[in-house]
Parts: C-alpha cells; structure tokens; sequence
C-alpha cells in the first residue's frame, strides 16, 4: 500500500460481457468488509445481455477510515485514492468503447458513499448513479455543492427507514446536492429493510440498465 494512494495497487475485478461485446458497463463498489468478488455476484441479479461489470477492489476492504460524519479532510488521502480508483475503471470501460455516459455507479454501503462522491467531485453525465443505504460525505452535507454539472445523470437513492447504520438527514441532504448539481434524482425509502437490499431496489437498479441497453 502506498501512504498517499493506498487504493493504487487495487484489483479491478471483471465480469458480465467481454470488453468486445461491451454496449454498456456498471462499476461495482463494495461496502466497508466485503469485497469485489462478492459484489460481482450480486450483479447477477441485474445483469443483462452487453453489460460489462469492473469491481474494484479497496484496500483493506474499506474506502475510507472514518465515519461519514467527520469533515471531508480527515478521511484524506483514502477518499481521493477512492475516487481515482474509480476514475481507472471508467477508463476501462472506454477502453472497451464505453463512455462514461453509458456507464452505471452502482454502490451499497461505503460503496454508495462512494459513487456519490465520484459523482460530486468528477462531475459529467453518466450513465446512472445507484447509491444504496449510503450517503455523501461531511459534517455538513448540504452545504456541498457538485462542482460542475450532472447533466441530466439519472440516480436512484435508496435506503431503510430504520438503517442503524445510516442517518436519514444525511440520505435528504445528499437527493439534494445531487439535484442541485443536475442529476434527475429518485428517492426511495423502505420499511423494515435495515442495511441491506431489498428486490424493488434491484428492480430500480435493473431499470437504470435496461435504459442503458
């Protein structure tokens, strides 16, 4: 691990479609102790003909240190290292003939956190933004802005009511800047779901999909 990169040396785990037959591409970010392999296997269950899945992998098996609460600084220089890693599976797609407008974020957890955050800091448009049980960063989160535009970038939120592991003003206040900064953003709360996904999320996750293909 390198000090001031430590997701440099990640793996970018592949699956779904051969880059040669590739009309679209998910990026896969898992949440805090799991892994990319893990994750490749849920995207089985949105997973269609012409999608290419790239899952990086964090070091340590965690994106960033510190709880979402803390101010952006203290979680440096993981968050950066994070988002860059990201930006190399993007790249991965292009070179498959992807852009990133026909590329989906897809993320639970740290992972949701995560794509939101690539969202905010790399602004573009996208070919969808999943962000699932996790939020933006800050101690302030409405006060952060998208430097940038979105540009239309469908983004589905979703979460559970009564996440332990989530607080419900962090999930408004992140609908909100990414709104702000262009994206048409649904949001979705569910009942008894806790931290986990549940099947109208994965049916909202496959719809982003299909809209892709």
């Amino acid at each position: 691990m390198t000090p001031d990169d430590p997701h440099a040396d990640g793996d970018l785990l592949t699956g779904g479609a051969p880059p040669a037959a590739a009309e679209a591409a998910v990026v896969l970010l898992h949440g805090r102790g799991d892994s990319a392999s893990n994750l490749l296997r849920l995207a089985d269950e949105f997973h269609a003909h012409g999608l290419l899945h790239l899952a990086p992998e964090a070091e340590g098996r965690r994106w960033f240190p510190w709880a979402p609460e803390n101010d952006l600084a203290r979680n440096e220089p993981w968050l950066s290292s994070a988002v860059d890693a990201v930006e190399r599976a993007l790249d991965t797609a292009r070179e498959a003939g992807v852009p990133p407008e026909r590329t989906l974020l897809f993320g639970f957890s740290q992972g949701a956190t995560l794509a939101g955050e690539v969202a905010v800091r790399r602004p573009r448009r996208y070919g969808g933004v999943a962000m699932l049980a996790g939020g933006l960063l800050g101690s302030d989160v409405a006060a952060r802005t998208v430097d940038g535009s979105l540009d239309g970038t469908p983004a589905f939120l979703g979460w559970g009511r009564d996440d332990p592991a989530f607080d419900p003003e962090r999930a408004d206040a992140s609908a909100d800047v990414l709104a702000a900064g262009g994206a048409a953003v649904t949001d979705r709360r569910y009942d008894d779901l806790g931290h986990a996904i549940n099947d109208a999320e994965t049916a909202a996750v496959r719809a982003l999909v299909d809209d892709l293909l």
